[in-house]
């Protein structure tokens, strides 16, 4: 992320290794407990794949909606730094 003026276009490239992931690798990444992670998923803060009812496929989170959220929260928090200048 790249900005030198308090109106400038941030520009990002973000590379996402995979699009999805299980709970137990996104526990492994995030450091974040099982049940914390079960919770935000319940409550529809962390996105997941749509599966079938009374699929036996594992529950997938989706990494690209995570990486945006993240994103946007930079954007955010850097216009508020750049207002308070």
């Amino acid at each position: 992320m790249t900005t030198n003026k308090p109106h400038e276009i941030i520009r990002m490239q973000i590379a996402i290794d995979t699009p999805y992931v299980t709970i137990a690798e996104f526990v492994v990444r995030s450091g974040q407990s099982k049940s914390a992670v079960e919770r935000a998923i319940k409550t529809g803060q962390y996105l997941i794949r749509p599966k079938e009812e009374g699929s036996k496929s594992a529950v997938l989170i989706n990494m690209v909606h995570m990486t945006m959220e993240a994103a946007a929260q930079a954007e955010r928090a850097l216009v508020r730094v750049q207002a308070g200048q």
